[in-house]
């Protein structure tokens, strides 16, 4: 156990800092978005690659950042009993959710999503918009945050497995509260 408490925490470390990079983006969105409806309104201008750089910037937050959201608990949850339960049935319930549902869909998605990355990147693919940016980047970005997403999940399962055998200690309020 011992050994994948540290490989636990090596996963939290690296998709902490990930999602601490990347939510920088957000501050870099709007401030492209706002440099781009200026130079649109005061000097009627605009970049194709700009408004898909606002895009891809935005997927990028979304993607990369739905580990560190899954580390800390901030996903939304809507399941009156989950809140009803004693710590060690949130412990169970997360810990079946991630194996049942998380890993199966992060896996599938990996797979699935990576064979569209490697058509995107051998056909250069890119936007239909006059000066618009490569599509097969963010492509990439896919495979590569739901794996992030998926190593997040097996995190989750090793801490969830360490509570319930005692060697952590148990949740003293229900997850996101």
């Amino acid at each position: 156990m011992p050994v994948l408490l540290r490989l636990s925490a090596f996963i939290d470390r690296l998709n902490r800092r990930i999602g601490r990079v990347t939510v920088w983006l957000v501050l870099g969105c709007v401030l492209l978005s706002s440099l781009t409806a200026t130079l649109r309104y005061l000097l009627d201008w605009g970049s194709n690659a700009m408004i898909e750089a606002q895009w891809f910037m935005f997927g990028l937050v979304f993607l990369l950042c739905a580990p560190w959201t899954l580390q800390e608990q901030g996903h939304v949850r809507v399941d009156l009993l989950y809140m009803r339960l004693p710590p060690r049935g949130r412990v169970w319930v997360d810990l079946l959710g991630a194996l049942l549902f998380l890993l199966p869909v992060c896996l599938l998605i990996v797979w699935d999503s990576w064979g569209w990355f490697l058509l995107s990147f051998h056909q250069n693919e890119s936007s239909f918009n006059p000066g618009g940016l490569w599509w097969w980047p963010m492509k990439l970005v896919i495979p590569v945050a739901f794996s992030l997403l998926a190593a997040q999940g097996v995190s989750e399962i090793i801490k969830g497995a360490a509570m319930l055998m005692g060697r952590r200690p148990l949740p003293t309020a229900p997850a996101g509260h």
